[in-house]
């Protein structure tokens, strides 16, 4: 669910073909820059009613990375 949002999302936001992403994807395979990466930070905030400020100094690097953190604050398996 988490994962299909995300492609939803990139490939909105982005006009990234949802299909090639999976949860071992890097932020820098997608070629997104730091304003996309925030645009998406706040878009999955809205969307999940996460707060993920707290991971600006350490951020996810991967898709999967950044699902982790959404389950780990929604509690969504």
């Amino acid at each position: 669910m988490i994962l299909e949002k995300i492609k939803e999302m990139l490939a909105e936001q982005e006009f990234i073909d949802g299909s090639t992403i999976t949860p071992e994807t890097t932020f820098e395979e997608l070629e997104l820059d730091s304003l996309s990466l925030v645009d998406l930070t706040m878009s999955c905030e809205e969307e999940f009613g996460v707060s993920l400020d707290n991971q600006l100094e350490n951020p996810p690097k991967t898709i999967g990375e950044l699902i982790d953190i959404i389950k780990a604050q929604t509690g969504e398996e």
